[in-house]
This record gives C-alpha cells, structure tokens and sequence, in this order.
C-alpha cells in the first residue's frame, strides 16, 4: 500500500518533469521564428529549406516516438531519456558554429531524435501514473508548451542582439540540456517487456480451475498484491494455460502439449502487435492530427517573420510569441477547470477550432500592431487548447485500453508529421506568394476542414458510447 501510493506521489513529479521536457520542446520551435530571418540571410538559403531544417528538432520528437516505444521495450526508460536530453542539447550547440546547410541540417535532425527519446519515455511514465486521469495531468503538463513559447523567444531574441548567432545557439543548447536532469525522474524499474504495453493496476488478479464437479473450463478470481503485480497479460495467460494443462494432467495422466499452452499467448501476441488495425474510429480521426500540427507548427514557425514583414520591429514582434503564449495559459486554465467539472473535452475542442480558423482568415484587416496582438492572442488561446487532442483521441476513440500506448505513439507521429511539412510548405509558399498574409489565409482555411472533421470524429466517438 505504501509502494502504491509513493507511485501515486511521484506521478506528479513525472508531470513536473515533462512540463520542463515540454517547455523546451516548444522553445525551440518557437526561438527559430527569431533565428530563421537571421539564418536565411547567414545561409544564403530561402524560407522553405530554412523553414525545413528549424521544423526539424520538434517534428522529429513527434515523429519517431512509434519507432523509440518500440526500442524501449528492451531498454531502460531513464537511461533512454537522458541520454536523449543530451544528444540534443549538444546538437543544438554544434550548430551555431556550423556555416554549412547539409551539416546543419544533419544536427537539427539528431536534436529532433534526442527530443524524441526523452518525450516518448516521459509521456508514457505520465500515462502509466494516471491511468483514469490521463487526459487530465497530460493537460496539466502541456502547460509546458505555453510557457515555453512565451518566455524562450524572449531569451533567444535578446542574446541573438546581445551575443550574436552562435552564441544563441549555444544558450539554447544549454537550456535543452536541462532536459537531462526531467528525464532522471522516471524510475529505473519502468521498462516494459516485450509484450507488455504498459504497467498494470496494482490489483491484478490470477484465476485458479475450481473443483473437480464443476466445468474445468469454469475459473475464479481474486485479489492478488504479489510482487508479480507488473506481469503483462500474455505472461499471466501463459501462467494460467499452464495451471489448466497441469490440473488435466493431474487427472486423466496426460502430458500436457507445448503447442496449445503458448498457442494463446502467441496468438494474442500477434493480435496486439497489429491491435490498431481493430480500432477503425481511431485511424480515421488521425489526419485531425497532421492538420493541427501542420498549422500550429506553422504558426510558432512564422508568426515573427510575418509580423517583421508588416513593417513592426524584431524588438516589438517577438512580444507577439510571448502574448500568444499568454492567451494559451488562459485557454489552457480555463479547458483544465472545464475537464474537471466533467465537460467533455470535444465539445469544447469544435467551438474553439472554428473560432482559430476564423483567426486565420481574417489575417487581412490590418496590420497595426495592436490588431497582429490580438489575433496572436486569439491563436494562442485555441492552439494551446487544441493541443490536447493528442491525448484525448488516444484515449477516447481507442476501444481496447490495450491499445493506448500505441495509439499515443502513433498519434505522436502524425503530430510530428505535420510538424516536417509545416516548415517546408509554408516555406513554399511564401517563397511563392512573397506574403505571409496569404500563407495565413490558407492556414485559416486548413484549419476550417480540420473543424468539420473533428465534428464527425466526435459524433461518431458518441454514438460508440
């Protein structure tokens, strides 16, 4: 009981850590929209292979989680996760000394691995803690991405006038390294098995045959808080065939076959490696996905340049990020207090993705700068809301709970997936367009399919229920 409850304790030291994880996540995102002027003129390069290389690093730590969850399941989840934190921070310093677009491009990529190492480790230790609250704490913890957005473009932006290019690469590179010390939190004994998709609740139970005058096939439970609590389901079905051939041996003095006491867990065990093929609702809900990301990466990625463009100070425009991120600490607030009066999370994620794409379609009206504010604002306040729809379609159109920890990476790599193309063709476009203004536009315009879409996610996801 004590046990249990320290890991109840300790959860919310998992969701602190991954606030940290987070807010330099979005930082570095974010700080690139300072830094990507700057480097396009110093890499005599356009804004698409410029807007690529920066999406990299955070799209990456997205886009590879399928793969690292794969990797984790015969490694150490802490050992994972800092040796991640450090891969990136040291990347991101390389590369303020380096002239050249290949190399450059080569240590962004890597940064965006190390990110994505010490995420996917640190998102499910946060799912493993809070089993029923999931969507909750990882809200909680996605106040990371605010923060990080408001005050990181701040540091990078005066040390970019202050110190000069390389060295604002290497602050960032130091604040990344502080992800060491968030990925030493998770503890050494969480590492799953091969056919484990997470730990269990502590009351696991084990079925024993009933007596000899009833069906052999008939079992009964209890209540069991053994040290085996962390078994998967495989093993203990594997355990439970193995008691059943045991007590037919024992009675007909008959060996029992190696076939049919490993055929189930084989079988299951093929049955979970493709488990989101069972799940239709949630592969369909998945372009909301890449939507959302593809706008809000592009978003983080060019709201300073497209401010710069209008005619505002680099010194004024970087305040953009900073009220943005404001505007996402108020949505954020506000989505956590109406989570936990019990409204659910889609009925407020379809108001508030109409309101963003309407944002973005009136990209036109002005561009003073108190109007770029409060739009910057608005985007904000619906984008750090919006972000929870990771978790939420991971958890609510997933039918078998079994299934959560792969739909939770999959989901990561659509996100990261939107990210990779955000830089590129907005990029693109603006390369094509010369303005920024029409980029939005189109990015209002994608975000109006992405409303229509999670409306029919969300009827389908109630009628389900």
């Amino acid at each position: 009981m004590a046990a249990s409850k320290s890991m109840f304790y300790w959860g919310y030291v998992i969701v602190l850590s991954k606030f940290v994880i987070l807010f330099i996540d979005t930082g570095i995102a974010k700080s690139f929209g300072v830094l990507i002027p700057t480097m396009v003129e110093r890499l005599d390069s356009d804004y698409a292979t410029v807007g690529l290389m920066c999406s990299m690093p955070s799209s990456f730590s997205h886009l590879l989680c399928p793969f690292v969850k794969y990797f984790l399941t015969e490694n150490n989840h802490r050992v994972v996760a800092m040796s991640g934190a450090v891969l990136c921070g040291s990347c991101l310093i390389t590369c303020g000394f380096l002239g050249n677009l290949i190399s450059l491009g080569v240590c962004l990529g890597l940064a965006g691995i190390g990110l994505s190492m010490t995420i996917t480790p640190i998102h499910l230790s946060v799912k493993a803690h809070f089993q029923e609250k999931f969507v909750l704490a990882n809200t909680v913890s996605l106040y990371g991405y605010t923060a990080g957005s408001v005050f990181l473009p701040i540091l990078i932006e005066r040390s970019l006038q202050a110190y000069g290019y390389s060295s604002a690469f290497l602050i960032l590179g130091g604040v990344a390294l502080n992800a060491m010390a968030c990925a030493a939190t998770i503890r050494k004994e969480q590492r799953y098995s091969k056919f484990d998709e997470g730990p269990k609740e502590s009351d696991s139970r084990k079925c024993f045959p009933e007596t000899e005058s009833h069906n052999r096939k008939t079992m009964f439970c209890r209540n069991s808080h053994t040290d085996d609590e962390e078994e998967s389901e495989d093993v203990t079905l594997q355990r439970r065939l193995i008691q059943v051939e045991k007590f037919r041996t024992d009675k007909q003095g008959m060996s029992p076959d190696p076939q049919s006491i490993t055929k189930g867990s084989f079988f299951q065990s093929c049955q979970r490696s493709c488990g989101l093929l069972n799940e239709p609702l949630f592969l369909f809900s998945t372009p909301i996905l890449f939507i959302s990301s593809y706008n809000l990466y592009s978003w983080m990625l060019f709201l300073v340049p497209h401010t710069e463009q209008l005619g505002i100070q680099s010194s004024n425009a970087v305040f953009l990020s900073t009220i943005g991120g404001i505007g996402g600490i108020i949505g954020r607030t506000v989505f956590i207090i109406l989570l936990y009066k019990g409204v659910n999370a889609f009925a407020v994620f379809i108001p508030v993705s109409c309101i963003c794409a309407g944002s973005f379609l009136l990209d036109f009206i002005s561009s003073g700068y108190q109007c770029r504010a409060a739009l910057a604002f608005i985007q904000g306040f619906c984008f750090f809301i919006e972000d929870a729809l990771c978790a939420s379609l991971s958890n609510d159109a997933v039918f078998d709970d079994n299934n959560c920890d792969t739909a939770i990476a999959l989901s990561m790599f659509w996100y990261g997936l939107g990210g990779t193309i955000s830089g590129t063709f907005s990029g693109y476009l603006f390369d094509l367009t010369q303005s920024f203004t029409k980029v939005f536009i189109i990015i209002g315009i994608s975000h109006s399919i992405m409303a229509g879409y999670l409306a029919v996610v969300t009827f389908f996801i109630h009628r389900r229920r």
